[in-house]
């Protein structure tokens, strides 16, 4: 197999029938980067699973009916709504019905931006809705044996009169607070009582009621809940990260659920590894996060969806000062795809689940365009491409990739790919300020220019003249950048003098 999708749709196809990749998302403010991984993964399954002939479909769930534990920075307007159904939460921007569409809305268009359209659920809506009566009445039925399956996995044992059901208070509509004391049917007898969430304490109404679980108005536990959903959806894949897969952990508990409550056969799991951001954990309290809407703004969809399709249980760190390195990876695998160069299948693959419409050709490095966005206007990308040797690329791709790498340098870029270009008279004072065997440097590299030079080439003429003049390289390529944009250090000299042109050159290492 050349890829871990390609093995998942093998065990599909073994398992036979029709095929629903489950993917899911906690709304606790706006998902990043890494609340995408399970939903992009997923839909790569899904295109392999079609590629094989299967029928599949991708499904997303708002996880929406959870309790809202803690307010994160910035949203103080709701700390009177800790322990309320994440779904029961206000929109603070009165944009969207409320709390969660504000957020997993966008989430959902730009996930279609990456190629990636799930059918969209809301886990509150299904029990609302009525869609999970029936695995709510197996679940009321059968709690004892839930109560048991649990307890295997738990220090302290569940009592005996445990029920697998949280109310919502339907006097202060909160579900951090009941707790549940009769059952009768699906109708649970329940008191709202004071808890702890981690943002704090939460107060209870004291109200005594009963829960008619038929009605939608509280949630499952989680283990319960997610077992409950692959009967539901007949779902046959679910990726997640490695703290559900855990020994003991959500997987293994919810999968003894589903086999011996809900007598469906758990879905296969495809178990990934979390990512880093610049290194450290990403955690939206330290404003260490990007959204799938940031990257979007400096890099293509398709170069994230390679970098998530890699091996799965290793962890990956997305470095965005490091960004054009991912880029030139994706390059590789383009050229591979192509048949542009030799190399490893298994990358080629990658790059085609990673399209998100027909591949088309490119290779032009993004450090390159990076440069191309600080010294020509867009009509000019295409030309200035071509006279360093590049051919055979699809224009609007350039023009794509120039406009977000040119995005990228201001915000994440080194300081040497940043740069403002000298007017003649600074670089006539940088001029000045060079040894004579320098400035004979810069009028042999002048004297180069109506050659037809790919960049590699013209690199190897810096050194070549450097060299006959004695004057050691690193001396030339910074007299070379002082002169262009006073610096020390630039982008690659060859490649950028190409991309400034002739008359650029001449006025800048000869003067007037």
């Amino acid at each position: 197999m050349l890829h871990w999708s390609d093995d998942v749709v093998s065990l599909l196809e073994e398992r036979g029938g029709e095929h629903v990749i489950a993917t899911g998302t906690s709304i606790s403010g706006r998902p990043q980067i890494g609340n995408a991984s399970d939903v992009i993964r997923g839909d790569c399954i899904r295109k392999a699973a079609l590629e094989s002939g299967l029928k599949a479909e991708l499904i997303w769930i708002s996880d929406d009916s959870d309790p809202f534990r803690k307010v994160p920075a910035g949203m103080e307007g709701l700390d009177d709504y800790l322990g309320f159904p994440v779904k029961d939460l206000p929109d603070l921007d009165g944009c969207h019905s409320n709390f969660v569409d504000h957020f997993a809305q966008p989430f959902i268009q730009d996930l279609s931006e990456f190629g990636v359209k799930p059918k969209v659920h809301s886990g509150t809506d299904l029990y609302r809705n009525g869609e999970l009566v029936e695995e709510i009445r197996t679940a009321f039925e059968k709690r004892v044996e839930i109560r048991d399956i649990l307890n295997r996995f738990r220090r302290d044992p569940l009592p005996e009169d445990y029920l697998p059901w949280t109310p919502i208070c339907e006097k202060c509509g909160k579900i951090s607070t009941t707790k549940v004391f009769g059952v009768d049917g699906l109708k649970a007898d329940y008191e709202c009582v004071s808890t702890g969430v981690s943002g704090g304490e939460v107060e209870g109404c004291g109200h005594k009621g009963v829960s008619d679980a038929s009605k939608g108005m509280g949630k499952l536990p989680w283990r319960v809940e997610w077992a409950a959903r692959w009967r539901r959806f007949k779902v046959t894949c679910e990726p997640f990260g490695k703290d559900h897969a855990a020994a003991g952990g959500s997987y293994e508990t919810s999968k003894i659920i589903s086999e011996e409550v809900f007598d469906w056969t758990p879905p296969v799991p495809l178990v990934y590894e979390f990512f880093t951001l610049n290194g450290e954990k990403i955690s939206s309290s330290k404003g260490n996060v990007i959204t799938l809407a940031d990257w979007l703004v400096i890099a293509e969809p398709e170069v994230l969806k390679y970098f998530m399709y890699k091996r799965l249980m290793k962890q990956r760190d997305i470095n965005l000062s490091l960004l054009s390195n991912l880029t030139d990876e994706y390059d590789e695998a383009e050229r591979i795809y192509h048949k542009r160069q030799e190399g490893d299948m298994g990358l080629a693959r990658m790059y085609d689940l990673a399209q998100v419409g027909e591949p088309k050709y490119l290779n032009v490095p993004f450090t390159l365009c990076a440069v191309l966005a600080q010294v020509a206007f867009e009509g000019e990308y295409s030309s200035k491409a071509e006279s360093m040797g590049y051919a055979g690329f699809d224009v609007e791709r350039l023009n794509r990739r120039v406009r977000l790498a040119g995005n990228w340098v201001q915000k994440y870029g080194p300081d040497h790919l940043r740069f403002t270009l000298n007017s003649e008279g600074e670089a006539g004072r940088e001029r000045d300020s060079l040894s004579d065997s320098e400035r004979k440097c810069l009028e042999e590299i002048v004297g180069l220019l109506d050659g037809d030079w790919s960049s590699e080439e013209f690199h190897k003429k810096i050194y070549e003249v450097a060299r006959s003049n004695g004057v050691k390289p690193p001396k030339l390529f910074k007299a070379i950048y002082r002169v262009l944009i006073g610096n020390d250090r630039g982008p690659k000299a060859a490649a950028f003098m190409l991309s400034l042109g002739r008359e650029h050159i001449v006025a800048r290492f000869r003067g007037g």
